[in-house]
């Protein structure tokens, strides 16, 4: 990539050095200029004073063909970024009557919004519409310099007006694969692929929440090449369910009452019936994700042939797709993808596979009409006829969030985010008793989620 096709970053805020504000638009400016082929080379923090903004301005300006500051450009005292960045670039200051006018319709009650009209001379005016009305604010550039407020609300309404006017150049596609492996295990892996495909697909690789979770991402401009290091690194790699995680789930029963009743019921089902005869619904949902681990830890010690595996699309987040797709390749169960409703998706399967009569369920108690369940039961009228299996069907939230952790279980990485239940995107939002209370741009996981009947706050 050209130097043409480069941006830099520098972040303006005392209270971002001291650490009484985390840095939320770094991120997102990095992703908005990547998808249209800018990449960020530099990012600096620096406080609130008007001559190191002016050298860092004047240095980063001259090396890099597009730079965004973020902060001081309030009505406070110590919001010096219009001088600073003035300064940097040899101009003047003068109060903008375009900006003037602007300020005076979004803030009529508020004679101190003056001074934010008194900006860098020369400059151009990018106007932004604000959020939840019909009022605009404006963005200063300044030369090459786009200046930004440090509010992320506003920050990125900004860089969302001003990235499809900048120049593109070559997109870059992007890959990741979580897995299952801290960095120490594929090190190895990793030297091998970056040394065989350098300045061709860049590779990097960062733990995660979850202990033992390690995200490995690719970069490349030529789309086939990323496919194929993908594809090699995964053939590579020593990922998988194997004997060793049944046997550690399997054992689980005898310490813990809720795990040894959820085997019960898989053993009374397998009783009941053939194993061609069982398959399993997995939406990508953290309770269907412990019963498919569950079933895979009761075949693998039984050395019984795995469920087949129903997937229903529909309107479903990009990362539940995503999850599906691991899942299948983890546990090695084959998957069967369904469209339309529930009850239509069931009547394909069975007009494809005759032969299955039970379908294992990650339903529990708490969900929306499930308190009258029991670990077997039947289809309602006008349903295809199936056994319904419930194998943790009393469980609670939290057994399930231990669980999952406690065993290193492969999840969604949308619970990581603020979701605790998964829907239809359309219906679908973070739960907001997680928004965290330092940064409210940020969620917390789900596994932190302290009161169980709260779990489906942002469902619709």
């Amino acid at each position: 990539m050209t130097d043409k096709y480069k941006a830099a970053l520098i972040v303006i805020g005392d209270e971002v050095l001291r650490g009484q504000v985390q840095d939320a638009n770094t991120i997102y400016l990095a992703k908005s200029l990547q998808k249209v082929g800018i990449q960020i080379r530099r990012v600096v923090v620096i406080p609130d004073e008007v001559d190191v903004i002016a050298k860092e301005v004047s240095e980063i300006s001259k090396n890099f063909p597009v730079v965004f500051t973020s902060g001081g450009v309030g009505p406070t005292h110590d919001d010096v970024t219009y001088e600073g960045v003035a300064k940097g670039l040899g101009l003047t200051l003068k109060e903008n009557k375009t900006v003037l006018e602007l300020l005076k319709k979004a803030f009529p009650d508020q004679p101190e919004a003056k001074r934010m009209a008194v900006v860098p001379c020369p400059c151009e005016i990018v106007s932004v519409k604000r959020q939840g009305s019909d009022g605009e604010y404006s963005v200063i550039k300044a030369n090459n310099v786009y200046i930004l407020p440090g509010s992320p609300r506003y920050f990125r309404a900004g860089v969302d007006a001003i990235v499809p006017g900048l120049e593109t150049g070559r997109r870059l596609h992007c890959e990741h694969v979580d897995v299952w492996l801290d960095e120490f295990e594929i090190v190895a892996v990793l030297e091998e692929q970056a040394l065989r495909w350098r300045g061709v697909v860049s590779i990097g690789s960062y733990p995660q929440v979850q202990k033992r979770k390690t995200r490995i991402t690719l970069e490349a401009e030529n789309k086939e090449a990323l496919v194929k290091v993908k594809k090699e690194i995964l053939q590579m790699l020593p990922i998988g369910f194997d004997r060793a995680k049944a046997e550690e789930v399997y054992r689980s029963r005898e310490e813990f009452e809720h795990v040894r009743k959820a085997f019960d019921v898989l053993e009374e089902c397998y009783s009941r019936y053939k194993a061609e005869e069982v398959f399993l619904s997995f939406n990508g949902g953290k309770d269907c994700t412990v019963v498919l681990h569950l079933a895979a830890a009761f075949v693998q010690m039984r050395n019984l042939k795995a469920p087949v595996c129903l997937y229903v699309t529909g309107d479903a987040f990009p990362e539940v797709e995503e999850f599906v797709s691991e899942a299948a390749s983890y546990y090695g169960f084959e998957t069967l993808h369904k469209d339309g409703s529930i009850r239509e998706a069931l009547v394909k399967i069975l007009k494809d596979r005759p032969e299955l009569k039970a379908c294992l369920l990650g339903t529990r108690k708490g969900d929306p009409g499930a308190h009258l369940l029991e670990p077997f039961t039947h289809t309602d009228p006008g349903w295809p006829e199936i056994m319904r299996v419930s194998p943790i069907i009393e469980w609670s939230y939290n057994q399930v969030w231990q669980f999952l952790l406690r065993h290193e279980v492969p999840y969604c990485s949308l619970y990581d985010e603020g979701y605790t239940s998964l829907g239809a995107r359309a219906t679908t939002l973070k739960n907001p008793l997680l928004r965290d209370p330092n940064d409210s741009s940020r969620y917390l996981p789900a596994h932190s989620l302290a009161d169980d009947s709260t779990e489906r706050q942002g469902r619709g």
